[in-house]
């Protein structure tokens, strides 16, 4: 909170009875290195005007989303494993929310890998998105974003999927796909 900075380095963040690691209010601190799994809801939330930089963590089997970015938060989220979120998606990106997110493994959730909607703004590049229930990239209902270089291969109903109301706030390039 309160523009606060700082560094969370090789942790085990677990069994929160809200989310793993909370960022608001222009908060920006360097999470890395950490495991963050089984909290009653995401594993990170980003919100009001949250950033955040989070790299090489391991995110799993939260109950919500592993990553939930909206309302302003702009995190960067980079190199990370976000995997096993056996009712929910990988990472969400809604109401305004921005990520950046380059070179993640986003594999194994129910839901899709990576889902955008309500004014979300997320710039994707060169994540794998693979093996989860749903598609690997969802946008939908006003999502925006820039979608380019990610392998989505092996999506249970397909690489990415982009309702019509989205097509032209939507940048796709060089996706891998089947």
């Amino acid at each position: 909170f309160d523009s606060a900075k700082g560094i969370i380095e090789d942790c085990d963040i677990y069994n929160n009875a809200q989310s793993g690691v909370e960022i608001s209010e222009g908060s920006n601190p360097d999470v890395k290195f950490s495991r963050i799994s089984l909290n009653s809801q995401h594993g990170i939330l980003v919100h009001d005007n949250g950033k955040g930089l989070f790299t090489d963590n391991e995110i799993f089997k939260n109950r919500l989303a592993g990553i939930e970015v909206r309302e302003s938060g702009h995190p960067k989220i980079q190199r990370n494993k976000i995997y096993g979120h056996e009712s929910s998606g990988g990472v969400y990106v809604h109401h305004y929310g921005r990520a950046d997110l380059e070179k993640n493994d986003i594999y194994h959730n129910s839901l899709s890998g990576i889902t955008c909607w309500q004014s979300g703004k997320p710039i994707c590049r060169h994540n794998r998105v693979s093996k989860n229930g749903e598609f690997g990239i969802y946008v939908k209902d006003g999502g925006w974003g820039t979608y380019e270089d990610n392998d989505l291969r092996s999506n249970g109903r397909g690489g990415i999927f982009v309702t019509p109301d989205c097509k032209l706030k939507v940048i796709l390039d060089r996706n891998l796909q089947e």
